[in-house]
């Protein structure tokens, strides 16, 4: 979020005009009249050509009425200065001299504003208050329970969401220190305050029995600290009400029956889960979408589920009781594309089938076609698909009659399309056949909120599959998953909660089950925030130098060996700046 700059930090800022140009001479009462009538800020006059003196309508009302204006205010200092100074030198020149008039001329040489004292503190009381009041209006919408603190750890900043989470009214803590306040434990927003740095979607236990997701960064200005700021989103329903129905997971499978139908009821889009914003953004487009015979394009990282979004919409359509048929773009070698996308006639090529066989055009007749990685397609693929798609037929490989394509397209890709196109390596007509509606299905790091959700869906999931009675994540481990990066996304949350369920020991997961690089730090002081968020930068480099050096550099045995995904291990790779050894010969 940006804000329009600090107001009155600079003498354009502060200067009053217009200004009127008077004889020297004239009496005070007639400069009073005049600037009423002009209605000016201001008078000033000139001496042998030069500037002699200014005088602001203030200042006129305090001087008698047929004093001229030259002799009341002979010596009265003023002075020029630039557009461009900082509201800082005027503060030290008013500290000197309090009387001081401060002009601001027009590139003629000519006054056109004026500043003093007393109008500079009026103008910042206002500027003061504008500012009090967005912060407040600011600090009133937000959905998020935001808490400011100074630089001696009392509260400046309580919201009506903070009142609500923590039961503890404004009047109550505002002015006092945020430690005074029994209902709070390791507090995110000290910290930061204290040592610096910066905290971001982090899973974070701020009092006893209340689970939230925190950002926190500390406040300063000039390089000197003032404090912290910190926005909580209230988790702790969705919390509890997972962790309720692992420990009911038993009952949940004796109703198996009943909960499939109602899993049934929630139509096409249910096994796509998550409440985020953004998530649900995209599904309700999907929703609208998914009725027509649009062509749609799925953008977003490998393993967001853009292949369940593609499921969903053949389920939401009229296609839904034709076939779903998936091809992979990327994973076809080249010269095999054309007869897994068109078929082949018999004895097309050599070792082909007798019988020839339909390709996945055919196969998808009546349903839908999902072209996975569709930014992996060579150009001539690209010209072959973009006729398909014009014509609404196609030819077997070593046919000569056309086919009618009766297939809805739906395609997918986490490539950036229209770099591809800038760059003469996607076609642009093509692009448009595919792209008439776009929808971004968001990383797995955006949607942390989801994670409670998704974690304890995947647990039940593989306590079921493996007959294993885990019903529960302690908040550590569950912070340690909150925070970490998820460059694999879903796909990497799924299989790392697979392997939590294989080896809890119990029914509750604990730290120890994590492998090494999402482990929680141990020993006094250690806070729910996950190692990830607390080692250092070199601790993690030698654990990864020491994996790929018992490795010989290859990455895929390192990975193994830390007991985390390969993708995740390229991440941190990359991350800190370290260079995979190359694989040994034996």
């Amino acid at each position: 979020m940006a804000l329009d700059p600090s107001p009155r930090r600079t003498l354009a800022d502060l200067a009053r005009g217009p200004l009127r140009a008077v004889p020297g001479d004239l009496p005070a009462a007639e400069a009073r009249g005049l600037v009423r009538r002009a209605g000016v800020v201001g008078v000033w006059w000139e001496e042998g050509g030069e500037i002699a003196g200014v005088c602001t309508a203030e200042r006129l009302a305090g001087l008698p009425p047929a004093s001229p204006l030259g002799e009341a205010l002979r010596g009265a200092p003023w002075c020029r200065a630039a557009a461009a100074t900082p509201l800082e030198e005027l503060l030290a020149r008013w500290r000197q001299e309090p009387q001081l008039a401060v002009v601001l001329a027009d590139p003629g040489g000519r006054p056109e504003g004026i500043a003093d004292l007393a109008g500079a503190a009026d103008a910042l009381t206002r500027a003061l208050a504008l500012a009090e009041a967005r912060l407040a209006g600011v600090m009133a919408t937000v959905d998020e329970a935001v808490t400011v603190i100074d630089a001696d750890e009392a509260v400046v900043g309580w919201n009506r969401r903070a009142e609500e989470l923590y039961g503890v009214p404004a009047a109550e803590i505002l002015g006092r220190p945020i430690r005074s306040v029994p209902v709070f434990g390791e507090l995110a927003v000290t910290r930061v305050a204290r040592d610096g740095g910066e905290v971001r979607d982090a899973f974070h236990r701020s009092a006893e029995g209340t689970y939230v997701l925190i950002n926190a960064r500390p406040i300063g200005a000039g390089g000197r600290p003032l404090g912290g700021v910190a926005a909580e989103r209230d988790v702790t329903d969705l919390v509890a009400l997972h962790q309720a129905l692992a420990r009911t997971s038993s009952q949940v499978r004796e109703w198996e029956g009943k909960g499939q139908k109602t899993a049934e009821e929630r139509g096409p889009f249910r096994r796509i889960l998550g409440h985020n914003r953004a998530l649900q953004k995209t599904i309700a487009l999907a929703r609208r979408v998914a009725p027509t015979a649009a062509s749609v394009l799925l953008r977003g990282e490998s393993g967001t589920g853009k292949e369940l979004f593609a499921e969903a919409i053949h389920g939401a359509s009229p296609r839904a009781d034709g076939p779903f048929v998936a091809l992979n773009c990327g994973a076809i070698p080249h010269a095999l594309f054309e007869s897994e996308l068109f078929g082949y006639q018999p004895g097309a090529f050599t070792g082909a089938d007798r019988r020839g066989r339909p390709g996945r055009l055919e196969a998808a007749r009546g349903g839908t076609l999902f072209l996975d990685e569709v930014g992996d397609l060579l150009p001539d693929h690209q010209v072959k698909l973009l006729r398909v798609l014009q014509d609404g037929s196609f030819y077997r490989v070593g046919g000569d009659e056309p086919v009618r394509a009766d297939v809805r397209v739906v395609a997918a890709t986490h490539r950036d399309l229209e770099a591809l196109v800038a760059e003469g390596r996607f076609r642009e007509d093509l692009y448009y056949r595919l792209n008439v509606v776009a929808l971004d299905v968001p990383p797995l790091r955006d949607r942390r909120d989801d994670l409670p959700e998704l974690v304890y869906a995947f647990l039940q999931e593989f306590a079921r599959l493996y007959g294993r009675r885990v019903t529960q994540v302690a908040p550590e481990v569950l912070s340690a998953l909150v925070i970490h990066p998820w460059p694999g996304n879903v796909r990497e949350l799924r299989n790392a909660v697979e392997r939590l369920v294989v080896l809890a020991e119990g029914e509750v997961v604990t730290a120890e089950n994590l492998p090494t690089l999402l482990r929680p730090p141990e020993g006094p002081g250690a806070s729910p925030t996950g190692l990830l968020a607390r080692l250092t930068d070199q601790t993690e480099r030698d654990l990864i130098r020491k994996a790929l050096g018992q490795c010989g550099g290859n990455m895929a045995q390192a990975a193994r060996l830390l007991g985390v995904p390969r993708s995740t291990l390229y991440y941190k790779v990359r991350a800190l700046g370290l260079a995979p050894r190359a694989p040994s010969e034996t």
